[in-house]
């Protein structure tokens, strides 16, 4: 437990305005439940953050990173008593873009629409996942594997994550990659070596072990993220039809062909809180949307620009038409206005949360043909939660270029009404085991999922926590998480 001496030595080795006691019962990380953390540091360099770590380990005092900016309820909700909040949404610096080499390295607290004009002027384009909320770190969602509405781009489902800077719980800083050298990162560079590789120190790919362990082996400071060349042309297009299959099918082609730069599925009431910016917009749109719609753009980037676009256009306009869908546009907006929402996310509402003011989501990993049988199964069960299937919305997206799929259902809250939330909270919780019986793979297993998604996985888990007891072995970053045991600290 953290208590008031400690925290005045913590003080005392970052300075006065590191450690906060009195702002943490604050809003800005006010649990929506319960009682906010005894603490804050923020952190500004490794430096401090490593001495932060080493000292959590001498007083036994648990740790919950976060680099998104404010507000953090739900990372709050999920801090053990006595855990001090780990702040690092205050390093904003863009540390390098290179076009050459299609790359950025950021530090934890940039967000994606502080990323993205940056790059813009560097003539590269990072990849987004769907209209991030305002302060959404990137750092942050590259770590949790959260998809990019890029898939034509992922290779893998590492990627766009490449090299990171880390602080594991042993207090060690450890970079990974290609960034573990030789030479510092400065020296790096004036080598042309820009931090691509994600493989290595050795033989080991040790970024994996940090990835997707929300924040409970390391927390990092800074990583290197792939982008693309921003497109001299860039054109969106909406497909409709009454019926997922016909859209799954061209996306299929689409994909193979590799016709499509920006590609994912929504049904109506998604793609109405895509373009909607008030709850009487948001009915229209809905009224006017088709029932499934297929997203996706076409670019020409250095040569013939005009004309590759309008040969991308034109085959896959050919794969949706074939298969009995039509192009049917966006409601509300023009596909120039839509397109540019995608490109330039400001977060002034969260998409999700348009219609009622909160959400929660219930999301895993499936296959693109597999996923119109979840839809009938989903429904029974918010049907018997008491959950109104018009508070429901469906989000597909495509990964690694079509393999597999994201697939997420939006449930809407009002996080005025203690009961509605605590109600769609309860609901979501427990529907992820029904699912994962059916088939689904909760890749990113939050909260209370952990339990059953890792029953599932038992090698898995078992592997976790060896590597949880030789990176954290005090088992004071994110105790509880992932079902890696509770924290040895007081």
């Amino acid at each position: 437990m953290a208590d008031h001496e400690a925290l005045q030595i913590l003080r005392g080795d970052l300075g006065d305005a590191s450690v906060s006691c009195e702002e943490a019962a604050t809003r800005e990380y006010q649990p929506l439940r319960g009682s906010p953390p005894p603490a804050v540091v923020r952190i500004r360099d490794a430096e401090s953050l490593v001495r932060t770590v080493r000292w959590a380990r001498e007083h036994k005092t648990p740790l919950l990173p976060v680099s998104s900016s404010a507000p953090h309820h739900d990372a709050c909700l999920a801090a053990p008593p006595g855990a001090v909040m780990v702040d690092l949404s205050g390093m904003k610096r863009v540390i390098q873009t290179n076009r050459r080499n299609r790359v950025t390295l950021v530090e934890a607290g940039v967000s994606f629409e502080e990323l993205v004009p940056v790059a813009h002027r560097s003539g590269l384009r990072p990849l987004l996942p769907l209209m991030p909320r305002r302060g959404k770190s990137m750092l942050a969602s590259y770590l949790d594997r959260e998809p990019t509405i890029y898939p034509k781009y992922q290779w893998d489902f590492a990627d766009p994550l490449l090299c990171i800077e880390v602080v594991y719980g042993t207090g060690d800083l450890f970079r990974t990659g290609s960034a573990a050298g030789p030479g510092t990162i400065e020296e790096q560079w004036r080598s042309k070596e820009f931090q691509k590789n994600p493989l290595g120190p050795g033989q080991g790919d040790w970024v994996k072990l940090v990835q997707g362990a929300q924040g409970g082996i390391g927390i990092a400071t800074w990583c290197s993220a792939k982008c693309e060349v921003l497109p001299r042309r860039e054109r969106l297009f909406v497909a409709g039809a009454e019926r997922i299959e016909p859209l799954v099918e061209a996306s299929y082609r689409q994909l193979h062909r590799k016709l499509t730069d920006i590609h994912f599925l929504l049904d109506r009431r998604a793609l109405a809180s895509l373009v909607a910016k008030t709850p009487e917009d948001l009915e229209r749109a809905a009224a006017a949307a088709s029932a499934w719609n297929l997203v996706y753009s076409v670019s020409g980037i250095e040569y013939f620009p005009e004309e590759r676009e309008a040969y991308l256009a034109r085959e896959a306009e050919k794969e949706v038409r074939a298969r009995g869908a039509r192009l049917v546009g966006p409601p509300l907006v023009s596909e120039a206005e839509l397109l540019a929402a995608l490109l330039h996310p400001d977060g002034s509402v969260h998409w999700r949360e348009r219609a009622r003011g909160g959400h929660r989501s219930v999301y895993f990993l499936t296959t693109m043909d597999q996923a119109g049988g979840f839809d009938a199964l989903f429904d029974g069960l918010a049907d018997r939660n008491g959950i109104e299937g018009a508070r429901v919305s469906r989000y597909l997206q495509p990964l690694i270029g079509g393999r597999a799929c994201h697939l997420e259902y939006v449930v809407t809250a009002d996080p005025a009404d203690a009961a509605d939330l605590e109600k769609v909270d309860a609901f979501c919780a427990q529907a992820a085991r029904p699912l994962i019986e059916a088939g689904a793979f909760f890749s990113r297993p939050h909260g209370a999922w952990s339990e059953p998604a890792m029953e599932h996985a038992q090698s898995s888990l078992w592997i976790y926590r060896k590597i949880k007891d030789i990176f954290d072995p005090d088992h004071i970053l994110a105790p509880g998480r992932l079902t890696l045991g509770e924290s040895r600290a007081a």
